[in-house]
């Protein structure tokens, strides 16, 4: 399942924090009048009955790809970055590409491309995971090794046993 991504330029009130527990860790998203307003890694809880597991807007991981889901994101980032996580967004479930192949395609730098990913507020979300170095996993969230490449592995080997 692919997602198409409604950008929206602000939203206001409470926020309400969901905590997902997915293939590679737990993740927790912001949400303000139903748009998402950031997502982070959480590594330090742990898995409990807090967590949501199947949470509705998320079912797109390893489901039928043929469906869409619309996800509301508060729009954050310069036009060039909604450019390549645009692109990471059309990147198939189980395929990665290089930094230096998406830069290609859109007239850029790989690390122009690793930049954008790295400022990626919604991780998982726009799956910047799946772009990778031509000799290996490159980077995720601004961290070539730890916890964060840990997910990375993990959410690459998931979605490739999806496939």
């Amino acid at each position: 399942m692919s997602s198409v991504i409604q950008w929206v330029n602000s939203c206001s009130g409470s926020t309400e924090t969901i905590r997902l527990r997915t293939p590679a860790g737990i993740l927790n998203i912001s949400i303000q009048q139903e748009v998402i307003v950031n997502a982070n890694w959480d590594f330090a809880s742990k898995f409990d009955s807090e967590v949501l597991t199947n949470q509705k807007q998320f079912a797109w991981m390893c489901s039928d790809t043929k469906n869409i889901v619309d996800i509301k994101l508060l729009q954050q980032g310069s036009a060039f970055r909604h450019k390549v996580w645009a692109e990471l967004c059309i990147i198939p479930l189980g395929e990665t590409i290089t930094y230096s192949a998406l830069a290609h395609k859109i007239g850029s730098s790989a690390r122009a491309v690793g930049n954008a990913c790295r400022d990626n507020p919604y991780p998982l979300i726009i799956p910047c995971h799946r772009v990778v170095s031509v000799s290996g996993l490159g980077g995720y969230c601004g961290h070539l090794s730890g916890d964060f490449m840990a997910i990375k592995h993990k959410l690459l080997v998931f979605e490739a046993e999806c496939k």
